[in-house]
């Protein structure tokens, strides 16, 4: 049938930009195909289809914004989100057949999640939301050299995501948050908020601070009951893989004090 749109044997390579994935979207119904794979540089290598590359036009790119734009936040944000934060391998193609399905059938697509490139795309929104959530109630700073300062390990690029929540909830504080995983980090430093490449945080030792987190410790255990202690509860409500960024779930150093009899 004329017009048709067909799945290819071909992966679209492109720069790895939101405008460029823009320009994906925008290639697809420019050629009336949905392309096997949607690959940024790093993947390009890898692909076993054929590859097309696909320039980056910024006219194509703010025509596709501007009709994802038409379609309603909860489709404009929800391809925004897994895009930009996701580290899901295939989210580049997920992506795509999602905005083509929204473009298709309008805003409700967002709702149609018995719709297989619906449901792909909610669970990458919300997999990346999920997890900020988990780091603005799990995040624990400290205090060293006059700065707070946290490290996260999380899966997802989340830290702009935190952004707005801790410099509303610490107006007045300088603090850093280093993704140890994706080796950045979120400044925030005379008012001034700034992203930095970094690669180890490793803050001088701080007696105070020790002092603090031992207090802190003894509190969480005050409070706990262990005749009701349940394991599996407490690891669904906080998952372990955040515990080793978290004092109050690390084992206490020995004490070097000698004990006398």
């Amino acid at each position: 049938m004329p017009g048709q749109t067909h799945v290819t044997d071909t992966a679209y390579h492109y720069d790895g930009t939101f405008a460029g994935f823009l320009c994906c979207i925008f290639e697809s119904y420019a050629r009336r195909e949905i392309p096997a794979d949607v690959c940024p540089p790093q993947q390009a290598q890898l692909t076993l289809y054929g590859v097309r590359d696909i320039a980056t036009d910024a006219a194509h790119a703010r025509r596709v914004a501007a009709g994802l734009g038409r379609l309603g936040p909860a489709v404009r944000d929800r391809i925004a989100t897994g895009f930009l934060h996701s580290t899901v391998p295939g989210k580049d193609l997920a992506l795509l057949r999602f905005a083509r399905l929204a473009f298709a059938r309008g805003p409700q697509a967002a709702q149609m999640l018995g719709d297989a490139d619906a449901a792909e795309a909610f669970a990458l929104e919300r997999a990346v939301l999920g997890e900020a959530h988990h780091y603005i109630e799990f995040l624990r700073f400290e205090e060293r050299g006059g700065m707070l300062g946290a490290v996260i390990h999380p899966k997802h690029c989340v830290l702009p995501l935190l952004r707005g929540h801790f410099c509303s909830r610490l107006p007045d504080e300088d603090f850093l948050i280093f993704d140890a995983v994706h080796g950045a980090a979120l400044l925030r430093q005379d008012r001034r908020v700034q992203y930095l490449a970094m690669q180890r945080y490793e803050p001088a030792p701080d007696a105070d601070e020790a002092d603090w987190q031992a207090l802190w410790k003894r509190f969480f255990r005050a409070l706990t009951i262990e005749e009701r202690r349940n394991a599996r509860a407490q690891q669904t409500h906080l998952p372990r893989r955040f515990w080793p960024d978290m004092c109050e779930m690390q084992p206490d150093a020995p004490d070097p004090t000698p004990k006398h009899a």
